[in-house]
């Protein structure tokens, strides 16, 4: 019992340790930087003139690139500008002090059937392309860079390093996330429907990665909330959610387009601690168990080659046929709370074996 005691007082310990070192201390300082940073950038945006009119020819590398027509449009402004990611949950990981911004797009800048042929994701560049204009243009920001979300070359974000100064948080940044809440018809984007008719012939072979790519834009800020409700005044979960975060940035082909990301680290452990997850996780448990608990999930559990299903807001349950045409399209199904898309659609088989066997021998350390 004592050497019980002992181990776990030491992991206790060395726990303690690693959350100075690696979690963001979120201060008055750091808090009202980074509120600083969020305001002006907010106001800039909202400043820009609206009914500018874009056209492919600002960005016409990329337009031709993805193969996208009928890109025009008149701007704008976002619909909401709100925080997410890591930063409202308390969970960033440094040396990365990254704070995700969600930009909703406006309905009036596109038609009812821009999800086809890339269009949604040409209009999406070239709006950020407007903004980054104009906070070039402004004194709020040391530089804007481009950058791709999830490392998926057609879908940019803009990373600001604000103008600001970031005492504590150096390397500071805002990354502006395009958000596409309720902009499409989500029947019309179904794992079997195809929506690239210019590649396709005959358009009958299914886009389901395509697919999910505007669904995902679709529905992140209802997964942020979801996880943000999971994580709110838990103190161990926020703690083994940084710990898995370090793991998994420690193994470097997990941290990969085809494997994990923090994001979907942060779904599976409030997953676990859900309903839908069966409580695997509760608020009796330490970090360290909730970690292990998390690694011995990823390293075992059958439901990856069932799929794992949120049981759906207001809604039945997937049926068997649904879930089973899901894991069909994809090696690895993580399907959100609206039922509707994979948020694990990028993972590959490779990728998901990977994740098992690093999880497994991370079990026999911890």
């Amino acid at each position: 019992m004592a050497a019980s005691d002992d181990y776990t007082d030491t992991m206790n310990l060395k726990i303690a340790e690693l959350m100075k070192e690696v979690q963001l201390d979120y201060s008055s300082t750091t808090t009202k930087t980074v509120n600083d940073a969020i305001s002006s950038i907010k106001k800039r945006i909202n400043k820009i003139p609206e009914d500018i009119q874009v056209k492919a020819d600002l960005a016409p590398k990329f337009i031709k690139d993805i193969g996208a027509d009928k890109v025009e449009f008149k701007f704008k402004r976002p619909t909401s500008i709100n925080i997410g990611g890591s930063y409202s949950i308390q969970c960033i990981v440094k040396p990365d002090v990254n704070v995700d911004l969600y930009i909703r797009l406006p309905k009036e800048c596109f038609h009812e059937k821009d999800f086809l042929n890339h269009r949604y994701h040409g209009k999406r560049y070239l709006y950020l392309c407007i903004i980054k204009k104009y906070l070039e243009s402004s004194s709020i920001a040391q530089k804007v860079e481009w950058a791709f979300f999830q490392n998926e070359a057609r879908k940019p974000i803009l990373v600001v390093y604000p103008a600001v100064k970031s005492t504590g948080i150096p390397g500071f940044s805002v990354r502006l996330i395009p958000t596409a809440e309720s902009l499409f018809n989500v029947q019309k984007l179904n794992i079997e429907r195809n929506n690239l008719h210019v590649l396709s012939q005959g358009d009958s072979e299914a886009t389901p990665v395509y697919n999910n790519s505007i669904l995902e834009d679709m529905f992140i800020e209802h997964g942020a909330e979801f996880v943000s409700k999971a994580f709110n005044g838990w103190k161990a979960l926020g703690e083994a959610l940084v710990l898995l975060k370090v793991w998994a940035r420690q193994r470097s082909s997990l941290h990969t387009y085809d494997s994990l990301n923090g994001y979907l680290i942060s779904i599976l452990v409030a997953y676990l601690a859900s309903e839908s997850g069966k409580f695997r996780i509760n608020e009796a448990m330490t970090t360290i168990q909730i970690f292990r608990i998390t690694l011995d999930f990823m390293a075992t559990s059958k439901l990856w080659g069932t799929g794992i299903f949120f049981k759906p807001q207001g809604g039945d349950d997937m049926s068997k046929e649904e879930r089973k045409r899901y894991v069909q399209y994809f090696p690895a199904v993580i399907c959100d709370l609206s039922a509707h898309f994979n948020l694990a659609y990028r993972m590959t088989k490779s990728g998901l074996i990977e994740l098992q066997e690093e999880a497994a021998l991370a079990l026999k350390m911890y």
